[in-house]
C-alpha cells in the first residue's frame, strides 16, 4: 500500500484524487522512507547535518538488527547504490554482531544470562572478553524489546571491566532485560529514551555480578600481539621491568572491591558508646567495680557438691512482698558471683561437656523443623555482622558489609533461647536457690497481676494456685530430667536451667512463668508439650524492658549476676554486646520471620549514600 501525507494526515497526490492508500508493488517487509525533513522549518533545516542524522539512524537500525535475529534489515542512503547496513534473517546473533561490528569483535563474544524471580526479571546478552578493547564503550540495552538507555547499568558494567581492560580501553556489551511493564518509569527524559525501573539497584547488582563471574571465567588467558625488536632496545632491562610487576596472590585473581563496597573491619573500631564519653566511662567503671568485688548487701551463693553431674549453683530467692519496705526497691531478688563458681567440667556455653544423647523422636522433629526453616540470607547476615553499638532500649546497631541494620535484641533473644531449649534438651547446667521457693505463693502473686487476665469466672485464686502446684509437682521428674527445672515434693521451686553462660533470668518473672507453664503448656502430646514448654522458658529468659516511672525512656534489665538487685543498672549494654550478640552470631539459626516481623531492619546502605552525595 502507498499513501501520501501532509501535516500528519492523508492527502491526495493530485487535486481531486482520493486520499486513501492504494496497492502497489514492493518487496516483502516494511520500507520506511524519510524525505523533505523540516521542509516548513527553515531554521531547523539549515542547522541539520545530513551526515549526523544518517549516523543516528544507522545506530538505531544497527541496535535493532542485533536485538531482532530472524529479521533481515537493510539501510540505504539516498543516492548510494549499495546499502550501508544489511543483515540476513537466518544469521545468528553472533553472526549479526560480527557483520555489523567486525569479525574481530565477534570472535571475542561471551554469552551470559541472569534472572531472579524475587525481583521479577530475566536478562540475557553478550559481552566481550578481556582480549577485545575498543576506543569507546558500545552498550546496547533493550528493555521489553525497546531500545533505551540506563546510566546506572552502564556505570555498573564499566566498573566490571575497569579491573580487566587497560586504561582508555572499552568493551562491547549487548543486554536485553524483560521486566513487568508496570515497574518501568519512562517519564525520565522528554524523549523517553532513558528509563528507571523498580528495584533498579538490586537488578543491576545481580546483572553486574553475573557479568563479572562470566567474564572472569573466560579471561584466564589473554592474547598478545608481538612485533619485531626495534634497534637499540635493551631486552634485559625490559625483562627486569616485567619481573618487577606486582603479582596477584593466589585466590584473589577474580576479586574486585569497588570504592562504595569498602568496609572498615579493624578490630579496634570505635563503638557508638565511646562518642558519649561520660556515659561510656560510667558503664566501664561500674562493670569493673562489680566484677572485682561484690556489694556488701549482696546475698551469698554456694555450690552444692553433694549431687554429682552438672554444677548446681545456689542462690537465695527473697519474697518481694514480705521484704520490701517503703522507699526501697520494688524488687529484692539478687544473684552474685556465680561466674566464680562454674566448675571446670562445664563448657563456656554453660552446658556440661559430656552431653547425653537425644533419642526422643519429638525433640528430633522439633530440631529438624528449626533447620528446615533456616533462612540463608539471615544466617549470613548474623554470621558476618559487626556490632556497632546500642541505639536505644530496644534496638542495637550492627554493620554487615556496606549496610547498617537495627537488631531488636528482645525478639531475637526469645527465639535464641527457644532454640537453646530445644537443641540443649536434657543437657542444661543448673543453678539452685539457697532455699526452695513455695510455688503456691508465687502463683498467687502471678494471679494478682493484671497481666494474668484472671477473672472470677475462672474460679478462686487459691484453688487455681493449688491445682497448678499439684500439676507441676506431678510433672517434676520430667521437668528436672529434660529441662533442669528442679521442684521438690513439697511444692517448692529449687532450681532453674542455665541456657547461656553468665546469663540468668529475671527472678521477679518466675511467678508468671510458673503460672504459664501450668496453664499454657500442652501436656497431652509429647511434641506439643516440649515445644510449648520451650517457648515459655524462652519468654522467661528473653530480655524485656521495664517501664520507668520517670520521664526517661524504658531500659532493659540486666539479666546477669549482681545486676538483678538493681534493674536500672546500665550494665545491660555490656550483656547485649558481649554475651547476647556473640550467641546470636555463633549459635542462632534464624528463619524468615526475623525480617518479616521487624526483628532485623536495614537503616542505611553505603552504596545508596554514595548516590546521595553524588547529587550534592
Amino acid at each position: 500500500m502507498v499513501g501520501h501525507y501532509k501535516d500528519g494526515k492523508l492527502h491526495p497526490k493530485k487535486p481531486g484524487a482520493s486520499a486513501e492508500p492504494k496497492p502497489c508493488a514492493g518487496n516483502t517487509g516494511t520500507t520506511i522512507t524519510a524525505e523533505d525533513l523540516f521542509y516548513n522549518m527553515g531554521t531547523r533545516k539549515r542547522a541539520m547535518n545530513g551526515r549526523d542524522e544518517f549516523n543516528k539512524v544507522a545506530h538505531v537500525i544497527t541496535c535493532y538488527a542485533v536485538h531482532n535475529t530472524g529479521i533481515a534489515f537493510s539501510l540505504k542512503k539516498s543516492g548510494d547504490n549499495m546499502p550501508k547496513i544489511r543483515t540476513t534473517s537466518k544469521a545468528s546473533k553472533i553472526d549479526t554482531i560480527s557483520n555489523l561490528y567486525g569479525p574481530a569483535l565477534g570472535k571475542e563474544l561471551i554469552e551470559f544470562s541472569c534472572d531472579d524471580k524475587n525481583f521479577g526479571f530475566k536478562s540475557s546478552g553478550y559481552l566481550t572478553n578481556a582480549n577485545y578493547s575498543g576506543k569507546s564503550f558500545r552498550f546496547i540495552l533493550f528493555i521489553n524489546n525497546r531500545l533505551v538507555e540506563s546510566s546506572a547499568a552502564k556505570k555498573a558494567l564499566e566498573a566490571v571491566y575497569s579491573s580487566v581492560l587497560p586504561k582508555n580501553s572499552y568493551p562491547f556489551v549487548y543486554l536485553s532485560i524483560e521486566i513487568d511493564p508496570q515497574n518501568i518509569d519512562v517519564n525520565v527524559h522528554p524523549t523517553k529514551n532513558e528509563v528507571h525501573f523498580l528495584h533498579e539497584d538490586e537488578i543491576i547488582a545481580g546483572i553486574q555480578a553475573k557479568a563479572q563471574q562470566t567474564l572472569y571465567k573466560c579471561s584466564t588467558s589473554r592474547n598478545y600481539y608481538t612485533q619485531a625488536r626495534l634497534p637499540g632496545v635493551d631486552i634485559a632491562a625490559a625483562v627486569e621491568e616485567v619481573k618487577g610487576t606486582k603479582k596477584v596472590p593466589e585466590g584473589e585473581e577474580n576479586t574486585r572491591v569497588y570504592d562504595h563496597q569498602l568496609v572498615r573491619t579493624d578490630c579496634n573500631q570505635t563503638k557508638l558508646d565511646l562518642f558519649i564519653a561520660n556515659q561510656a566511662k560510667k558503664i566501664m567503671n561500674e562493670h569493673e567495680k562489680e566484677s572485682n568485688s561484690a556489694p556488701a548487701t549482696a546475698l551469698y551463693t554456694t555450690i552444692d557438691s553433694e549431687k554429682p553431674g552438672p554444677s548446681n549453683k545456689k542462690m537465695k530467692l527473697s519474697n518481694p512482698q514480705s521484704e520490701n519496705s517503703a522507699g526501697e526497691n520494688k524488687e529484692n531478688i539478687d544473684i552474685i558471683n556465680v561466674e566464680d563458681h562454674i566448675p571446670k567440667e562445664v563448657s563456656k556455653s554453660g552446658n556440661p561437656t559430656h552431653r547425653r544423647p537425644i533419642y526422643l523422636s519429638s525433640v528430633l522433629a522439633l530440631q529438624e523443623d528449626i533447620c528446615k526453616a533456616r533462612h540463608e540470607a539471615a544466617v549470613d547476615l548474623l554470621r558476618e555482622h559487626k556490632f556497632v553499638g546500642i541505639a536505644n532500649s530496644r534496638y542495637a546497631l550492627a554493620q554487615v558489609r556496606t549496610k547498617l541494620y537495627l537488631f531488636d535484641f528482645g525478639k531475637l533473644s526469645e527465639d535464641l533461647f527457644y532454640q537453646k531449649a530445644i537443641f540443649d534438651f536434657q543437657n542444661f547446667d543448673i543453678f539452685n536457690f539457697s532455699e526452695p521457693a513455695p510455688m503456691r505463693d508465687l502463683i498467687l502473686i502471678a494471679l494478682d497481676d493484671e497481666s494474668s487476665s484472671w477473672n472470677p469466672d475462672h474460679g478462686p485464686k487459691e484453688e487455681l494456685a493449688n491445682f497448678a502446684t499439684d500439676l507441676l509437682v506431678a510433672k517434676r521428674e520430667m521437668l528436672d530430667d529434660y529441662f533442669s527445672i528442679v521442684i521438690t515434693k513439697e511444692g517448692g521451686l529449687s532450681g532453674l536451667p542455665i541456657l547461656v553462660d553468665q546469663y540468668y533470668p529475671l527472678l521477679h518473672q518466675i511467678p508468671m512463668f510458673l503460672l504459664r507453664i501450668a496453664t499454657e503448656v500442652d501436656w497431652d502430646t509429647e511434641k506439643g508439650c516440649f515445644q510449648s514448654l520451650a517457648r515459655e522458658i524462652a519468654k522467661l529468659y528473653a530480655m524485656k524492658p521495664i517501664e520507668s516511672e520517670s520521664d526517661e525512656p524504658a531500659t532493659y534489665t540486666q539479666p546477669s549476676q549482681n545486676s538483678m538487685s538493681d534493674p536500672n543498672v546500665p550494665d545491660w549494654k555490656f550483656t547485649v554486646e558481649h554475651i547476647l550478640f556473640p550467641q546470636l552470631k555463633s549459635f542462632f539459626v534464624p528463619d524468615q520471620s526475623v525480617t518479616s516481623s521487624g526483628a532485623i531492619l536495614q537503616v542505611a546502605d553505603l552504596h545508596d549514600l554514595y548516590k546521595v552525595f553524588e547529587r550534592c
